[in-house]
């Protein structure tokens, strides 16, 4: 949009006013009045040369127009605007935290886009990290510097407030718990028969996430070449249970071997699923989904981490949570000595990074080792 705001001078009240005459985003055209503090006598040229300034002032602002939009709204908007352009699962996120703590928050304080302060932002911030995580609320800051971003470019807004806020940035390294390869085997001994056993086992094995291994059809499977492809998710769309194409990043999308005790297992699923088809008939879901009720049905997000629960408990294994299953998968395959980046790519990691931050403490358990097998080495040596 070309900075064409222009400008008057008026006369009102025995005073030069400028008045500009600025661009709404839709095309239309408003005027703002500016009084510019010189009196009629004597003053027209220094009114005129005032114009010129203020008009500069706004130019330099980038801000081509007089918004009244509140900040709630704003956020309204912004949630609109990026509703076609990310996953239907993200924007449900998205719009979750805003309806839920921004827009709540900031439509009792009244506040316009425009008047918005850094100071104020803050004041959010420390309000939420009195019941959220410091995690939680860097979401929050990056949801409402898109929405300012979005008003700065559409010049709702002059500028990007939520730039100049810094929060703490909060501790991404993290320690899952994890189980050994014989409290796996303890796992998948007492789920077998359950209606979530297959998708304990692809986590299990696979180190998949939830998503991800409800989101596995037959057509991934390629048991000419022994291989199984994740492209795609099964996730929670508001209270709809929805399959998504497309995982959580393009490193997410792989394909990994099938160990052929595995293949045999899946082979059997398959002829469990179409036993079923026969029993059902016209009554049975054929989706082509690998983890499945009985009629073909999809298996919800929700069963398979409270069964989960259920499951270790009844047999006695540590509480851990169901994510901590693909922890297991890559903390046991590192301990068993395989590279970081063969595990970060095993697991779908967007960056070496993440698989270092989650899994470092393995790693200095073998740098302990490394520095015991250099001692021993060095001493018979001497």
């Amino acid at each position: 949009m070309p900075n064409d705001i222009t400008g008057t001078i008026q006369i009102k009240n025995g005073k030069y006013f400028a008045v500009l005459n600025l661009r709404h985003p839709d095309g239309s055209r408003k005027q703002k009045w500016i009084t510019t503090g010189l009196e009629i006598r004597n003053n027209k040229r220094a009114a005129e040369k005032r114009l010129r300034e203020i008009i500069a002032e706004y130019e330099e602002r980038n801000q081509l127009f007089d918004s009244d939009m509140l900040f709630w709204k704003l956020m309204e908007e912004w949630l609109e605007s990026i509703r076609l352009k990310v996953r239907d699962s993200t924007y449900h996120n998205y719009k979750l935290v805003a309806e839920a703590h921004i827009i709540p928050y900031f439509k009792d304080l009244n506040i316009k886009a425009k008047d918005l302060l850094p100071r104020d932002l803050e004041k959010y911030y420390a309000e939420m990290l009195k019941t959220l995580s410091p995690v939680t609320v860097q979401k929050h800051h990056a949801n409402i510097h898109s929405a300012l971003e979005y008003g700065r470019k559409n010049r709702i807004v002059p500028t990007n407030v939520a730039k100049d806020v810094q929060l703490k940035k909060a501790s991404r390294k993290q320690k899952g718990s994890f189980y050994t390869t014989e409290q796996i085997k303890t796992l998948l001994e007492a789920a077998q028969g359950d209606p979530i056993e297959v998708p304990i086992m692809l986590i299990a094995q696979f180190g998949m996430r939830r998503s991800e291994a409800l989101g596995l059809k037959w057509s991934d499977i390629d048991f000419a070449n022994h291989l199984l492809t994740i492209h795609a998710t099964v996730v929670y769309v508001g209270t709809e249970t929805t399959f998504v194409e497309g995982t959580k990043s393009e490193a997410s999308e792989r394909t990994l071997p099938i160990a052929p005790s595995v293949e045999a297992y899946l082979k059997s699923v398959r002829q469990k699923q179409l036993y079923w088809k026969e029993v059902y008939g016209s009554a049975y879901h054929d989706d082509g989904y690998i983890c499945t009720r009985d009629d073909g049905t999809v298996i919800k997000p929700n069963l398979v981490t409270g069964r989960f629960k259920k499951i270790i408990e009844k047999c006695g294994l540590p509480a851990i949570r169901l994510h901590d299953l693909r922890h297991s998968a890559a903390t046991n395959l590192l301990a068993q000595g395989f590279s970081i980046k063969d595990v970060s790519e095993f697991l779908g990691h967007a960056d070496i990074t993440t698989t270092l931050n989650i899994y470092g403490h393995v790693l200095q358990e073998h740098k302990f080792a490394m520095a015991d097998a250099l001692s021993v080495t060095l001493s018979r040596s001497a």
